[in-house]
């Protein structure tokens, strides 16, 4: 009886990659020419340690399973039941097929329907009250409740089986036994085109984290579904476009007050499956996450990905402290798509997402957001595009776009002095994360960090949280498990982040010119930027020993953002 975990600890990766490769030993890795590009010198490095590979040519990467779906173009599903095949491992949750998963994931459906309206969910139905969101909504989104105990779920669901419970991701194995992966959490059905239930979300009312998915699975595979899909395929077809937010409520929302052509990412980096999903439909996306979640990196990226799969790309942005649900719960529908008809084409919005970090008053403001942009560049492959954001950072910046131009397309600077000359480009997200999961990060610093998750793009931050919890219980996490789960895109990311031989004179001193740029300065600044606005409010109401109290603040404040740029 055999399970995802016992296949990748049996799995030789680099067995595996040897069939389709020449692998070289190079020190305790090996190496060999990409097949997913054309490759003159070996830049597929394999780790047998670590059990993952990663191209530093095309950016692929990943683990064994992930290359097999890659090489030989299957699904999740078909590549864990080829491996299990050659190990003689048997699936047998496979059972009579997809057909009894889909049953079981819909009797898990019907539990937590049943245990919402119960006197245990009390608690959930005046949660979703609260929000608006009302029992004819509860019925047509599947919403349901997971009660607190350990195994309601399972004792309920007991005649298909752990194994099948377990290869479903609804129950988890611990050292006790089995027991549900939800608890006291609102649960919301993750539906594929055709309605079927592939996976669960849990929204947590309180602690982190907030929301808990089911992991990878036969039936799923994370970042190939649109929340909402089935319920707004019809609507976007009739309306010519979709418009996409971030999470379950979001779309729950707009899809009450009339903008039914609404799907959600489910909190991630959008990616080329679901770019992919929404061209059947469209050529038109309107991007409404909120201000913050829109101009972070990893939504950034996703806007290209959209972009370079010839979707028109919109982004709306919302007024300041509201996002798509409570702006509609609030404004209603008509306010909404007045927000939509302002929406910003996407390469303008990316120029304006980026300047907005920055201090464009400055000299060092403007070399940091060209730095910034620099990381965007190789992905952009449009020259209309290219042309559009050199002219709009020209503008910005007071410089010739060839300037502009020239800039982008060098290659990005090393984040330390002490990186060897022509070493890898890594921003310092990367580092401080390299070093984190590497285990160098002092125990004094690990809890700052932690406690600053929200800095974190989103494939960093998944595994920043499962790293803390080990890092917590004194454990260390292997390198394949904190990739699991993981999109293709945050795999092969995090794949590259594992296995690149970092060289550096110094690992203290790069260590701490990362947590400078990524932690240190950016939080300094948004004091700094608060200070200013209360100092602003404060003159404007003439209170002279506010202003007193507060110019003092900020001039401490600029004194240690100097002490600050002279350590990095």
């Amino acid at each position: 009886m055999g399970t995802l975990e016992e296949i990748k600890a049996r799995v030789n990766i680099v067995d595996l990659i040897g069939r389709y490769v020449v692998l070289k030993p190079a020190g305790k890795n090996y190496k060999a020419r990409c097949p997913f590009h054309p490759d003159d010198t070996p830049s597929l490095m394999v780790s047998p340690e670590k059990g993952l590979w990663h191209c530093f040519g095309c950016g692929a990467g990943g683990d064994a399973v992930g290359f097999l779906m890659r090489i030989e173009r299957l699904s999740f599903p078909e590549a864990v039941a080829k491996l299990a095949q050659e190990l003689g491992i048997e699936l047998r949750s496979s059972g009579d097929g997809k057909s009894r998963l889909f049953q079981v994931n819909a009797e898990a459906l019907r539990f937590f329907q049943q245990a919402l309206r119960s006197a245990a969910g009390e608690k959930a139905r005046a949660y979703l009250l609260s929000r608006g969101i009302g029992e004819p909504l509860w019925e047509r989104w599947g919403i349901g409740y997971a009660p607190p105990s350990w195994d309601g779920l399972l004792r309920a669901l007991s005649r298909f089986g752990v194994q099948t419970l377990l290869d479903l991701g609804l129950v988890v194995m611990g050292e006790r036994g089995p027991y549900d992966r939800f608890r006291d959490r609102l649960v919301f059905p993750i539906r594929d085109e055709q309605g079927r239930v592939v996976a669960f979300a849990g929204r947590a009312f309180e602690g982190e984290p907030k929301y808990l998915n089911t992991p990878n699975t036969p039936l799923f595979t994370k970042g190939t579904v649109l929340y909402g899909l089935d319920l707004a395929k019809e609507a976007i077809r009739r309306k010519g476009r979709a418009v996409v937010v971030e999470g379950y409520t979001d779309v729950i929302s707009l899809h009450a007050v009339g903008i039914e052509e609404t799907v959600a990412s489910m909190g991630t980096s959008l990616t080329e499956d679901q770019a992919r999903l929404l061209a059947r439909y469209t050529e038109d996306v309107v991007i409404a996450y909120d201000r913050d979640a829109a101009g972070e990196a990893s939504s950034l990226r996703g806007m290209f990905v959209l972009y370079g799969a010839g979707l028109r790309v919109r982004v709306a942005s919302f007024p300041p402290g509201e996002d798509p649900d409570s702006f509609a719960r609030q404004a209603g529908g008509k306010a909404v798509e007045e927000v939509f008809e302002q929406a910003q084409p996407f390469p303008e919005f990316f120029v304006a997402a980026l300047s907005a970090r920055h201090d464009l008053t400055s000299a060092e403001g403007k070399e940091a957001l060209l730095r910034e942009a620099q990381t965007f560049w190789p992905e952009i492959k449009s020259p209309v595009l290219r042309l559009t954001i050199v002219t709009g950072f020209s503008h910005l910046l007071g410089v010739p776009p060839e300037e502009v131009q020239e800039a982008l397309r060098g290659v990005a600077r090393p984040v330390s002095r002490a990186q060897e000359e022509g070493g890898p480009s890594l921003t310092p997200e990367d580092l401080v994360v390299k070093f984190l999961v590497e285990g160098k990060v002092p125990d004094s610093v690990v809890p700052e960090l932690v406690g600053e998750e929200r800095r974190f793009n989103e494939v960093y931050r998944e595994v920043v949280r499962r790293w803390a919890e080990c890092w917590a219980q004194g454990e260390k996490p292997a390198p394949a498990a904190l990739v699991a789960g993981l999109s293709p895109q945050g795999a092969a990311r995090l794949s590259r982040l594992l296995l690149l031989d970092l060289k550096v004179a110094q690992e203290s001193q790069a260590l701490e010119e990362a947590l400078v740029r990524f932690l240190f300065l950016p939080r300094l600044t948004e004091r700094m930027n608060q200070v200013q606005l209360a100092l602003k409010e404060a003159e404007r109401r003439g209170d002279p020993e506010a202003v007193r109290h507060l110019s003092l603040e900020f001039q401490r404040l600029c004194r240690e953002r100097i002490e600050l740029l002279r350590r990095s």
